[in-house]
């Protein structure tokens, strides 16, 4: 199954490249079913600084990837924000690479996402921020373990009113927490997505009915080249959850597209 959205875009906002599925051959995929645009990023507990030894773990294969296909592929650089070159690294990321927003993963790195209000670390983004002219999305991992629950991403959104936050699993099978999810809703720059949402559409239904379809956005969590079949699935989720179109236009690009900066 394709997606039948017309002239709309459609954006998957979460995609992990790597050794278990390259950039060629998500491509083919986003060809196979119309899918126009994807956020892409290596796979969190394989996270390194620049090793070409390392290469395809590195935000370097992500950068080639977004400057090979730069219509298509929009790179995330992926940190472990408690690492001694953190810093260094998401200056790196985003001056030298060009990457467009940030990829965090509390339960790999082991760290909580409260811990860091008043880092370097977020200065750095918000500064990072003002220095490119255009907003860089967190998208974090959230909702199966204690260190990146709602509250935490409240306290973080919060703090950080100016930077776009996505609940990564918000939306999906993930979530465990009803109905800790409202702070979403009332965050103007705190989102959820949809990544595993193929499992349980009845937590999306009941996800979006809280929140509005204004604060979901699509994400796959594709992370290996044996997926080949999840976009079939996810539109035949989507368009059973959701039967008005404007609902799925914002779920499937619009959402996503307006954090970016990018005419949904």
């Amino acid at each position: 199954m394709s997606a039948n959205m017309g002239s709309s875009l459609v954006i998957d906002a979460h995609v992990h490249l790597g050794d278990g599925l390259r950039a060629e051959e998500l491509l083919e995929m986003m060809d196979e079913t119309g899918v126009h645009k994807a956020v892409v990023f290596v796979t969190p507990f394989r996270w390194s600084l620049p090793d070409k030894d390392n290469y395809f773990n590195t935000n370097d294969y992500i950068a080639e990837a977004q400057q090979n296909c730069p219509d298509r592929l929009i790179g995330f650089a992926c940190v472990n924000p408690h690492s001694h070159r953190a810093v260094a690294e998401l200056h790196r990321c985003i001056d030298k690479l060009g990457l467009r927003g940030l990829k965090l993963h509390p339960e790999n790195h082991c760290f909580t996402l409260d811990s860091l209000i008043g880092s370097e670390f977020m200065d750095t983004l918000q500064t990072l921020q003002r220095e490119t002219g255009r907003k860089l999305p967190v998208l974090s991992h959230g909702m199966t373990t204690m260190g990146c629950t709602p509250d935490q991403f409240a306290s973080l959104a919060r703090r950080y009113p100016d930077v776009p936050i996505i609940m990564g699993h918000g939306a999906g099978f993930q979530n465990l927490y009803f109905p800790s999810i409202r702070p979403v809703k009332e965050l103007h720059n705190l989102f959820a997505d949809t990544a595993m949402t193929t499992v349980d559409d009845s937590r999306l239904i009941e996800v979006t009915r809280i929140v509005g379809a204004e604060k979901v956005i699509f994400g796959s969590d594709h992370w290996s080249r044996e997926q080949k079949n999840l976009y079939g699935n996810f539109f035949f989720v989507l368009e059973r959850a959701f039967p008005d179109p404007e609902q799925r236009r914002l779920i499937l690009g619009g959402n996503i597209a307006k954090v970016l900066g990018l005419q949904g």
